[in-house]
Parts: structure tokens; sequence; C-alpha cells
């Protein structure tokens, strides 16, 4: 060290001289010990000449004393002490001050980390000492205001350690906030929510940004930000679904209510007509995902109701299809063996065509049905399956007829062909 070595050199000059006893080593001593004390506390920073001129006058010291000056150097010493003091009282204010800024940064730092969450003994801790710092400070305490700085310092350091080790837990949160916003948008958030989804994905990005940044207290109230998007979008998607199906479940009641066998049900349709009442009334009050299930509750009745409807109508129509075919048949003198040469599968949703329905209009008898699947096997590879626009060979009935009569009576009547398909 630098005080010892000019220590040494004293000793060695005063043991040269052969009169130690008339050194002045205390004085020299005690200069020495100013300079190093200056150093400490920046010095060289805040107070360039006033050290430079102690460091100076302690070299002085030495030179005097080679030419065995002693008064003089004993004096030198003593101004090399002096200017290594105002050093230091130059110093010292200044260089509390910046500890106690040192020490504000870093718990502006640490804040900037959420700090406050993620590490609460350190954070609290680090402002304490800062606050003590900046008192004493103000107290012209200007050692004891240094040390509390290095130590709120610390405290804050303890604390960022903690805080950044949180950023990876952040960033799948940022991660989930993406995924969870994904899938909105292919749930219809495009249609209902364009805007929400795109404010969210404005401050996902700038959470990811900030998080880059170490500025995690706002990364998160930007995560925050972006979930209150994510949150109003599924509220307006949750509308838009709600309304829509609210809508059908009108558009579905009126056409079931007007259709002829509607007053045979009633009691379903009013069934139907209360839930959309509440359905409404859940809408009203903002309660979508209810609404949304009510009204789809209330489509589920009219479409059973429809289907039972389409049945019924079905059969009236088939009953009064056969009811025509027989009065045909009976203002009808001459026995038809020879029907029309072709016949092209209509599609009608009342009576659709099949291949036990054609017999009946070609041969008006519905179990010789299997004269034109054996006709038009290259087209019907399932007799259960015929379809609208196809165009059937209609064979004659005389021959064919008598087999398939004797063949098919006991089991034609246990299964019939279903319809055409749609």
């Amino acid at each position: 060290m630098k005080h010892i070595m000019y220590y040494i050199i004293v000793l060695s000059i005063a043991f040269a001289m052969g009169c130690a006893s008339d050194l002045p080593i205390r004085d020299m001593s005690k200069a020495r010990y100013g300079i190093t004390e200056a150093e400490e506390v920046k010095a060289p920073e805040y107070a360039p000449d006033e050290l430079e001129k102690a460091k100076q006058y302690l070299y002085d010291t030495h030179i005097l004393l080679k030419d065995d000056k002693t008064k003089d150097a004993q004096k030198k010493s003593v101004e090399s002490y002096e200017q290594s003091q105002k050093a230091i009282e130059k110093s010292l204010p200044l260089y509390s001050s910046d500890m106690v800024t040192q020490a504000k940064n870093s718990i502006n730092e640490i804040e900037m980390l959420n700090a406050r969450e993620f590490a609460p003994t350190e954070y609290a801790q680090a402002v304490a000492l800062a606050t003590e710092s900046s008192d004493l400070h103000n107290k012209t305490n200007y050692r004891q205001s240094i040390q509390k700085s290095r130590e709120a310092i610390t405290s804050a350091n303890d604390a960022k350690v903690k805080s950044i080790a949180m950023i990876p837990q952040l960033k799948e949160q940022l991660v989930a906030l993406e995924k969870e916003r994904d899938e909105l948008s292919n749930n219809r958030g495009d249609e209902f929510a364009k805007q929400q989804l795109q404010d969210a994905s404005a401050k996902i990005g700038e959470a990811n940004t900030k998080l880059d940044e170490q500025n995690i207290t706002a990364s998160i109230a930007a995560m925050q930000q972006a979930k209150e998007s994510l949150l109003a979008a599924k509220v307006a998607i949750d509308k838009g679904n709600a309304l829509e199906s609210l809508e059908a479940a009108k558009s579905l009641y009126k056409e079931v209510s007007l259709r002829e066998t509607a007053q045979d049900f009633s009691e379903q349709l009013t069934q139907a007509e209360g839930l959309i009442k509440t359905s409404e009334d859940k809408l009203k009050a903002e309660q979508y995902p209810e609404s949304y299930d009510t009204s789809q509750q209330a489509t589920n009745i009219l479409n059973t109701m429809l289907i039972a409807m389409e049945k019924k109508e079905e059969a009236i129509a088939i009953q009064e299809e056969g009811e025509e075919t027989k009065q045909e048949a009976t203002t009808t003198t001459k026995e038809v063996t020879q029907p029309q040469k072709d016949y092209i599968v209509q599609y009608n949703p009342k009576a659709r065509d099949c291949l036990w329905r054609i017999a009946m209009k070609v041969y008006n008898n519905a179990r010789l049905w299997p004269l034109i699947y054996i006709a038009n096997k290259d087209q019907i590879k399932d007799p259960d399956l015929i379809f609208p626009g196809q165009r059937f060979v209609i064979p004659s009935m005389e021959k064919e007829k008598q087999l398939i009569e004797e063949s098919q009576s006991k089991t034609m009547d246990d299964k019939k062909p279903q319809d055409v398909k749609e």
C-alpha cells in the first residue's frame, strides 16, 4: 500500500541520518492517513486539487528531510494533513449526495422490476435504508449517510435478483395470453370482437417489449390491459352468439307455427315460445351465455317438432296418394300391362320417391318394386339408396309380376326400402 511505502521511506531517511528522534514521523503519518481517508471519500473525483496539494506537500516533506531541513519538513507534513482535511471536507457532502441519489435510483429500478411484489422484504428494507440515508445527509451526517446508502443499494440488488428471476414465469403468462387471443379469434372473434382482439394484441406486444427491457412493472400493467381487452372480446363474442342463436330460434318458431300440423303440437310450441322469451330477457340482462343456452333449448324443441311434423305430413300425403291411386284403378276397366317405359326419380320433401312408391305409381302395387330393382341393377347398387334425377326402366309386369308375387308375397311386407336420399 502507498501509505506503508511512504512510511518505509520516512524510516529509511531517519535511520540514514542517524537522528530519528528529530524527524516529524507522527505528522508525516498523520498526513499520509489523511490522504488515504480523502481517497476513500472519492476526493480524486470531488476535490482533486486539494488532494494533489496534500500529496505534493507530503512529497516535499521527504525532500526537505533529505536536505536535513527537519523543521521545514514538519511544517510541510502539517500542511499536507490540512490539505487532506480540506479535500475530505469538500468531498464528503458531494459523495454523500451522490450515494443518496444512487440509493434512490436503485429503489426506482427495483420498483420497475415489481420488487414490491416479488421481493417484498428486500424492497422494504432498501426503501427504509434509502430514506434513512437521505435524512442523515440532510442533517450533515455524511459518513453515516454514505454507509446507509451502501446498505440500501445492497438490499436493492438482492431485490433485483429475486425480481429478475420472475421474468421467465411472466413470459409464460404472455404465451398463455397469446393462446387465449388466438382461440377467441378462431371462435368468431374476427366477426364479433375484432377491435378488442386488436387492442389485446397491441398490449401483449407492449408487455413483451417492456419485459425485454426489464421494466416488469410496465409489462405487468400492459398484461393487465391485455387481459381486460380479451375479457371484453369474450363478452362481445358471447353476445354475438346469443343474438344469432335467438334470431335463429325465432325464425324456426315462425316456420314451425305456420305448418299445417302445428295445432297438434301446441304444448311444445308454448314451451318453445316461453324459452325464447326467457332468452330475450337474459340477453337484455347481459347474461349472454345463459341467453344462448336457453335459445338453443328452444331450437332443439322446435327441430324435434319439425321432424315429427314432417313425418306426420308425409304419412298423410302417402295415405292420400294411395286413395287417389285406388280411385284411378277403379275407374279403369283395362288392366295396365305395359306401364310407361321409364321413370325419373323426383324429390318431394312431403312424399320422397322410393322403389315401393314408384311401384305403387306405375303398377298400382307397391310389392312389385323388385321388378324395377332387377331391371335397373346397373344403376341401383342398394335398393334402399336411390337419388333424384335417376332414370329407371319400367319393365312389363305380366310374367315377372307373377314370379315376384309368388316368391316375395311372404317377405315384401316385412322389409320396405328406405326413402330416396336427398
